[in-house]
């Protein structure tokens, strides 16, 4: 049970929506075709025959000639999901990149170079989009108050309708709050984190607080909110508990016991 503080002055009791935690109550938030990267494996038998191998699926992936390493870290590194060496390499850098696109793109994200993820990279490149954002950007909404943040990697807008949604059920009136600062982790592009502040003119009225948004199966759900120990033990299943490397990220740390 929290209070929420009317511009008249008089508190109401208000139950905590699920998933959040703490006392926060706050709101709602916030063709040139390329080629593909096709690799087929062949093997010969006595009699001089060859098999082709299949595709890669979304779930499955067949090893990629250094060649197609490259040309696929160079692509990632267009659309702006890759800042490391162009080295034909299939490391850790890598594959987090592709994880980036995937969860900016609404794919499932498991660092598969599969089909349905070639299909949209090449289809970004082709275009000339730009999927992902390691570059901090700052905004203020007014002379007077938010200064909105982003934070780690740009935020899919996919999270971002994800936060809006639950803070327009479970939060005051649109137009009291904003979205304070938000970011995609670099660590585990499966998270959003967020903030939410008041507008300006309701800092009496609406309490601020922070969250997560995570990404299942291509779907961005908001599963923790509040004013403290969000993302920590002993977790449940509206508020899971978030590895501490992800909570560090942003400048959160649990309680210790």
């Amino acid at each position: 049970m929290g209070q929420w503080r009317g511009p008249g002055g008089g508190t109401t009791d208000v139950p905590t929506p699920p998933g959040r935690r703490g006392r926060s109550w706050a709101v709602a938030v916030a063709g040139v075709a390329l080629p593909a990267l096709l690799i087929a494996g062949c093997s010969s038998s006595s009699s001089g025959s060859t098999t082709t191998t299949a595709a890669p699926t979304s779930s499955t992936q067949a090893p990629l000639s250094t060649a197609a390493v490259r040309l696929l870290q160079g692509y990632l590194a267009k659309v702006g999901c890759y800042t490391g060496p162009v080295d034909g390499v299939r490391g850790p850098l890598t594959t987090k990149a592709v994880r980036a696109f995937q969860s900016a793109s609404g794919l499932s994200v498991d660092g598969v170079y599969g089909t349905r993820t070639r299909t949209k990279l090449v289809a970004a490149v082709t275009s000339g989009t730009k999927v992902c954002s390691t570059t901090p950007t700052s905004t203020t909404t007014s002379s007077s108050a938010v200064t909105t943040t982003t934070l780690g990697g740009r935020v899919p807008a996919a999270a971002t309708a994800a936060i809006t949604a639950y803070e327009a059920a479970n939060g005051p009136a649109a137009g009291t709050w904003v979205i304070a600062g938000s970011g995609q982790s670099t660590l585990n592009p499966s998270y959003v984190f967020f903030r939410i502040g008041p507008a300006p003119g309701h800092e009496n009225s609406v309490q601020g607080g922070y969250g997560f948004v995570l990404n299942t199966g291509g779907v961005w759900k908001v599963v923790g909110f509040g004013s403290s120990g969000v993302g920590c033990p002993p977790g449940g299943p509206t508020d899971p508990v978030i590895a501490s490397d992800v909570l560090a990220e942003f400048g959160v740390s649990c309680p210790s016991t």
